[in-house]
């Protein structure tokens, strides 16, 4: 995910791009499903065509005292539980207050199933064993087949994971495909002071720090084992790139004999980063192994290339050139070969190409107006379709499951990561001050449940 060549002369971008044309003037992932206790054999429900979503009943959960503690875990999980899995872009979300009476559970399974409800969610906030546990049980209906039954540890603090387990094991169960509510968002912020490197929730929450250079650092991109992001910086009055290790700690410089260096994406088998640096005599693709940093280049024009993206299965990078005059998205094999055009609007600005997880669309930003939107176009061709409008929005990347966008948006004054669906419904803010930009989702992960 790079950095766009906006031109407005109070923006982050165009301070960089006033950086990287100054020097380029001086210079002559199978991984496992999740845990399926629980969870027998079962024909997985559908979600097909545009703006279907499957009805889901969410019910108040229940406890089995009247203790207040217990009570506010059950609303806090039950509040988390409905925003997953409405974030999840695959239900509509119907919640009830009602309880079982002595009829038991037909009557209120029967009553939804008529309401065309294809699953129901219920709970029992208990204490097992000295430590607070929810027990959630999952109907398929109309058959009312249990597909989950099983219990989710809520001691203090552990509301919004039980919350985030419970929604990707319901997203499995219904769908066969993996829940994305412990996935994290890179991103640049602002919050205090100078531009750091962030991690936060999917959903915006715990944002901390990964960089603290008292400086500028750019254009966070995930590694394809969750563990590593790399980002561009210019702690040493020069921009070069590193490694930050999430788990060890350890940043780590990546060498190259340039000091113009810049977004960097790692490759979908995790051995190369792919990046644009200023070399002989203009901005160019170029590729450095990992570990060894053995450096290749990939394009060679007199004019920029910059914004690479890989494609899911490493084939192919997109990028934004302005060899025509305008910046435009251009696709390119691998290995640096068949450069052709993406983007055609004319005396357009295009740019910051990202995408999609099953590789067959990509998201761009176009400026209209001094202003940019995000839009998706088919990667064979046709029609970019418009996902945003209100304030400007650029720099668009995809959930790992491809069925939502975040971008950076100035919508309310302010630059703040926002995050849609894929067609643009659900539309939510994910950060609150401080200028935040550059997002960057991360992939699924073994660690990921």
């Amino acid at each position: 995910m790079g950095c766009i060549w906006t031109l407005r002369k109070t923006s982050w971008a165009a301070i960089f791009w006033l950086a990287v044309l100054s020097a380029h003037a001086q210079t002559p992932p199978a991984a496992a499903p999740p845990d399926t206790q629980g969870m027998p054999s079962v024909v997985h429900l559908s979600i097909k065509g545009s703006g279907r979503l499957l009805p889901l009943a969410l019910l108040d959960f229940s406890r089995e005292s009247a203790d207040p503690e217990l009570k506010q875990r059950a609303e806090m999980v039950s509040t988390f539980l409905g925003d997953d899995l409405r974030n999840a872009g695959r239900f509509e979300v119907l919640r009830d207050s009602l309880q079982v009476d002595s009829t038991g559970w037909g009557p209120v399974l029967e009553r939804w199933s008529t309401a065309g409800v294809r699953a129901l969610v219920r709970g029992a906030m208990r204490q097992r064993e000295g430590r607070t546990e929810l027990f959630a049980t999952l109907y398929r209906l109309p058959d009312q087949r249990v597909l989950i039954a099983k219990g989710y540890p809520v001691d203090q603090g552990e509301a919004l994971e039980a919350a985030h387990r419970l929604s990707n094991d319901i997203v499995y169960a219904l769908t066969g495909q993996r829940g994305i509510a412990f996935t994290q968002i890179a991103f640049v912020s602002q919050r205090r002071g100078d531009k750091e490197i962030y991690v936060m929730g999917y959903d915006g929450y715990d944002p901390r720090p990964v960089t603290n250079d008292r400086g500028i650092n750019y254009s966070p991109d995930w590694s394809p084992d969750g563990r590593q992001v790399v980002y561009s910086s210019m702690r040493s009055g020069r921009w070069e790139l590193f490694a930050a290790d999430l788990v060890a700690g350890v940043k780590t410089p990546i060498r190259t004999p340039s000091n113009m260096n810049t977004a960097p994406a790692w490759s979908p088998d995790g051995r190369r980063i792919l990046f644009s640096m200023n070399g002989e005599s203009n901005m160019d693709l170029y590729t450095v192994t990992v570990p060894g940093w053995q450096l290749q280049r990939l394009t060679d024009h007199p004019e920029a290339d910059t914004e690479p993206a890989w494609s899911p299965d490493g084939r192919q990078i997109a990028f934004t050139s302005d060899r025509t005059g305008q910046p435009q998205v251009y696709l390119v094999n691998a290995d640096g070969s068949d450069a052709r055009r993406l983007t055609w609007e004319t005396d357009a600005y295009e740019g910051s190409p990202a995408w999609s997880p099953d590789g067959k669309r990509i998201a761009f930003v176009r400026r209209g107006f001094d202003l940019f939107d995000v839009y998706v176009v088919e990667v064979e061709g046709g029609t970019p379709v418009r996902m945003t409008s209100g304030g400007s929005s650029e720099n668009p990347c995809w959930s790992p499951d491809g069925l939502q966008l975040a971008f950076s948006s100035n919508r309310t004054g302010s630059y703040e990561i926002y995050a849609m669906s894929w067609d643009g419904s659900n539309l939510r803010r994910l950060t609150y001050g401080g200028e935040n930009i550059l997002p960057a989702w991360s992939p699924l992960s073994a660690g990921d449940h």
